[in-house]
């Protein structure tokens, strides 16, 4: 069960799992109102590994400060899993900071295109959806970070994230929070994919009992399914 909330500056951090610690912030878009976004801090050794930045520089050169004043393990790579503000607005904080950052190939791509610094390394992934041996050996910094590319759905890139081997799986905005009764934001989706993506992802992670969205609170596989109705849902006639 996650642990109480701690918060430093504008940014709230629970511990979901040893050695795992979901990271918060809240951001007001224009039309949409404050919208919540969640990442991880995930410790590796002596060091951790972010996935996504906060919404801007600020709010993750909070995370960076917290990492190691408060776990003592400095942030020393850091991966993203798409190209939208709330997963990677806050790469230049990291360059600032001296942290490598990947990201899909995809999303590096598509980073310059909506305002954002793209990651220091590209990665590719192979028809399976898990990084290809080049790629892999690119990313030994992330270590037992498990990147994964189900194809396309709430963006033609975004990726999912499996932790403590795969126990533990952070969907990103591609899995919809319990809450959930549409899929969202849709404005560079794949709504035809999504729900193959959605459930795809679940597959690539069988073992994973926590699941955790971007937007919502942690919750276990029903939130695959449930995404996976909504695409539906969103593909019937009007």
């Amino acid at each position: 069960m996650p642990g109480p909330a701690a918060r430093w500056g504008e940014v709230t951090f629970q511990a979901i799992a040893p050695g795992i610690w979901l990271h918060s912030e809240y951001a007001d878009p224009p039309g949409v109102g404050p919208t919540r976004s969640n990442g991880l801090i995930v410790e590796a050794g002596d060091h951790s590994i972010l996935v996504d930045t906060a919404w801007n520089d600020a709010q993750t050169g909070s995370i960076v400060e917290w990492a190691e004043a408060s776990l003592h393990r400095p942030v020393a790579a850091a991966i993203v899993t798409h190209a939208h503000h709330d997963k990677m607005g806050g790469i230049a904080a990291l360059r600032s900071a001296g942290i490598r950052t990947f990201a899909n190939r995809l999303t590096n791509a598509d980073a310059p295109k909506r305002g954002l610094l793209p990651a220091d390394v590209s990665l590719d992934f192979d028809s399976g959806g898990w990084l290809t041996a080049e790629s892999a050996r690119a990313a030994e910094p992330l270590g037992a970070i498990r990147p994964y590319f189900p194809g396309a759905g709430h963006t033609r890139d975004n990726i999912v994230v499996g932790v403590a081997d795969g126990a533990v799986l952070f969907g990103g905005c591609l899995i919809r929070p319990s809450d959930a009764q549409s899929l969202g934001n849709t404005s560079d989706g794949d709504i035809a994919h999504w729900g193959i993506a959605a459930r795809a992802a679940g597959a690539a992670f069988p073992n994973a009992t926590v699941v955790i969205p971007s937007h919502g609170d942690i919750a276990g596989r029903d939130l695959i399914e449930l995404t996976a109705r909504l695409a539906l849902a969103a593909q019937a006639p009007r």
